[in-house]
């Protein structure tokens, strides 16, 4: 019980204010070179009630390319899975692997949102996020997700180009702890090091290279599951609105999605953004 405590209190991460790229003390003034990658790909499932019937890309996806649009972002979106046999969330660090590791103008960072989480506030941009943890052109975490009463929730996520996230996301690609399906295979690697293998320690601590972000930063919940979970519910000015627990077929879900779906603005040519249909 006191190690569950300690762990507990170690990943809680407090709300702090935005610190913006451009007025950041030790932030450089040329902010990294961003992609962002989505995955919306939907076949019939009984067990989750989809079909390719779902009218989540209609939202999400113009959603995705207005921001990214906006902070001249590259936007990605994936219609097919480097593991097809598979759930959807099994194939996210494969695509995040193969953005970071090509050799044709590589970003310095992708960012990966799920297909039912929102952009809500396009005055923050991603720069914005990683200055307020941390990041400083090379100095700081490499990898950046949300912290929630559960562990974390990979609905968003932000990589940083480098050996060290490379060898962490083929980890998680190799994790079988699939009780929370790619969520729990994230968190063991994440947890793992701290808990096994530090000698002369004796409080828990995540590797430097991560960073815990406040969900109103990145991964703001909503109702039902905000409070079925005890986590934090999105509020006007938050980042991103997350849909998880909260699924389309259900009215009420359905209705804040297309609330919610023009707050990052008009939907724009689709020149900076691509779609992907290769593994």
């Amino acid at each position: 019980t006191i190690a569950l405590t300690q762990l507990h209190a170690a990943l809680q991460v407090p709300v702090r204010p935005i610190q913006r790229w451009s007025t950041g003390k030790v932030a450089p003034s040329q902010p990294p070179m961003i992609e962002v990658h989505s995955i919306c790909s939907y076949r019939s499932d009984p067990t989750s009630n989809t079909g390719p019937d779902c009218p989540l890309p209609e939202l999400s996806v113009p959603n995705h390319r207005a921001y990214s649009h906006r902070h001249g972002y590259r936007y990605v979106l994936h219609t097919e899975l480097p593991l097809p046999d598979r759930e959807a969330h099994y194939s996210k660090m494969l695509i995040i692997h193969k953005a970071l590791s090509r050799r044709d103008e590589p970003p310095d960072w992708v960012f990966f949102i799920d297909c039912d989480a929102f952009f809500t506030n396009p005055a923050i941009s991603l720069a914005d996020v990683l200055s307020t943890y941390g990041v400083a052109g090379p100095v700081g975490p490499h990898f950046l997700v949300a912290e929630d009463p559960g562990g974390i929730n990979t609905g968003t996520m932000l990589f940083r180009r480098s050996d060290w996230s490379l060898a962490f996301l083929e980890k998680v690609a190799e994790n079988k702890f699939g009780i929370a399906w790619d969520q729990s295979m994230f968190f063991d690697e994440m947890l793992r090091p701290g808990l096994f293998h530090v000698r002369g320690q004796t409080d828990f601590r995540l590797a430097a290279e991560i960073a815990l972000v406040h969900q109103a930063h990145l991964n703001a919940f909503v109702p039902p599951a905000s409070r079925d979970w005890s986590a934090y519910e999105w509020q006007n000015n938050d980042f991103v609105r997350h849909f998880a627990g909260c699924p389309w077929q259900e009215e009420h879900c359905l209705r804040l999605m297309r609330e919610t779906a023009p707050l990052a603005g008009s939907s724009v040519s689709s020149s900076s953004s691509s779609s992907s249909r290769s593994n």
